[in-house]
């Protein structure tokens, strides 16, 4: 739901984190990022969505910043009568950016639980990756270039990912993402295979 496309990075990260999270659950299906961002941007009846990818919740999320503070709501929308049953809004520090995932991710379990049934819950479903959140926004900002897949981005991709490491150097997630983004430079030609490739083992 959020409208600020210099926060967009930002707001993706978040999203995938959640995905992950719930993903987590085993009595849970949950649509895939892949599935869930086609809808991104997009003015389409919640009804139509959750019938597109075969859904009975849709969870709908803003994220909003000021100075060091961010603003995140989310809602729990029943998909065959378009109703609202749960919303939250959280306040919080932006270098508590894990805690505020877990929180987020473990309550709309909760809720799904309360409404649904049973649900087997783990007591944390995010964990955290970094001391340094400024290495895991620089991450965020890779992962959303490197995610549209083509070769201008994936240049910015790298330089991102490569900042994320200056800042930690065992940021798993950076380490990961540098691969991938190596590894397609690689398949399209955008490097040479033998050192993209290099790079990426």
């Amino acid at each position: 739901m959020s409208s600020n496309v210099e926060n967009e990075y930002f707001c993706d990260g978040i999203t995938e984190e959640i995905i992950n999270a719930l993903a987590k659950i085993s009595q849970l299906r949950v649509t895939s990022r892949t599935s869930s961002f086609h809808f991104k941007n997009k003015t389409i009846a919640t009804s139509e969505i959750a019938e597109k990818i075969n859904v009975n919740i849709i969870l709908e999320g803003s994220v909003r910043f000021s100075n060091d503070l961010i603003r995140i709501t989310a809602q729990l929308i029943q998909a065959e009568d378009d109703s609202h049953f749960w919303s939250e809004t959280w306040d919080r520090k932006l270098d508590n950016i894990f805690e505020i995932q877990d929180e987020i991710s473990i309550l709309i379990a909760d809720k799904i639980r309360e409404n649904y049934g049973h649900l087997e819950l783990q007591d944390h479903l995010v964990k955290k990756q970094t001391d340094n959140v400024n290495a895991y926004e620089y991450s965020l900002m890779a992962s959303f270039h490197k995610n549209k897949w083509n070769a201008d981005d994936i240049f910015i991709a790298e330089d991102y990912y490569k900042k994320a490491l200056s800042l930690d150097a065992n940021h798993v997630e950076s380490i990961v993402g540098l691969s991938d983004t190596y590894s397609f430079m690689a398949m399209t030609g955008a490097m040479s295979f033998v050192e993209a490739w290099g790079k990426s083992q």
